[in-house]
């Protein structure tokens, strides 16, 4: 009987525990920026002059980022998102609080 009780509170433990990891995924929209832009909330003007901007950033260092709305995302699996640099995209992520992990990206149009 205890080992039965045992068992049911390690179940019930590790089901709870699993159920407030906090990750949901979404589906977001927005533009990939960088950290230093982001942080500056800097207006980077027209698509184009985005793209540059956010590609020279990135080469000098910046992070990717999802910039949505007000919203401005950090982004776990860089790799993933950099050919989309300054970009309007539509992304399915794994949402942990401010950042996230792109499980889908595609150029939104």
């Amino acid at each position: 009987m205890k080992n039965l009780l045992l068992s049911f509170a390690i179940m019930l433990t590790v089901g709870l525990g699993m159920s407030f990891t906090g990750n949901d995924t979404e589906h977001l929209k927005g533009y990939i920026g960088d950290s230093h832009c982001a942080e500056s909330k800097s207006d980077m003007g027209a698509k184009e002059a985005r793209i540059k901007c956010v590609n020279k950033c990135m080469a000098s260092g910046a992070a990717a980022v999802l910039i949505s709305g007000d919203k401005v995302y950090k982004i776990s699996n860089q790799k993933a998102v950099k050919k989309y640099a300054g970009k309007d995209v539509e992304v399915d992520a794994n949402v942990n609080n401010d950042t996230i992990e792109v499980t889908k990206i595609m150029e939104a149009k």
